[in-house]
């Protein structure tokens, strides 16, 4: 079972409101919620998500900030069907909050958020010291 399900995004979105843009075919809601997960996924590397998206119940409250990420990047990626009834505004606003707040949490280590075994199955990352300044010289 994913993190969020079509009912969960129900506090982002009036359900009258998805039936109307999906056209009452739930497929078109849970591409946007499986595409909203694949995007957090990505910023979320260090992290075991396939733990994470597996907690249920009481397990999901030390991820609360990240379900409700990724209902916003749903959410973003659902509007564009159509905008009927939605605050487009708002929604690029919240996306782009939720982008950056993922790239926060990709740049720190969670407290209680599992980690990946082995550094072998994160992507390649590479980077370089300070350069050094030769003033004066």
């Amino acid at each position: 079972m994913p993190i969020i399900t079509i009912e969960d995004l129900s506090t982002h979105i009036y359900p009258e409101g998805m039936a109307a843009i999906s056209r009452e075919d739930d497929n078109i809601v849970q591409e946007a919620i499986d595409g909203a997960i694949t995007e957090a996924s990505m910023y979320l590397t260090r992290y075991n998500t396939e733990m994470i998206y597996e907690s249920t119940g009481d397990e999901k409250k030390p991820y609360a900030m990240l379900i409700t990420y990724i209902k916003d990047i749903a959410k973003w990626h659902f509007i564009a069907v159509a905008n009927v009834s939605v605050d487009l505004e708002l929604a690029q606003v919240r996306y782009e909050k939720a982008i950056k707040g993922l790239i926060m949490i990709s740049k720190t280590t969670m407290a209680g958020w599992p980690l990946l075994e082995s550094d072998f199955d994160r992507p390649f990352r590479s980077g370089s010291n300070t350069k050094f300044n030769h003033e004066g010289f």
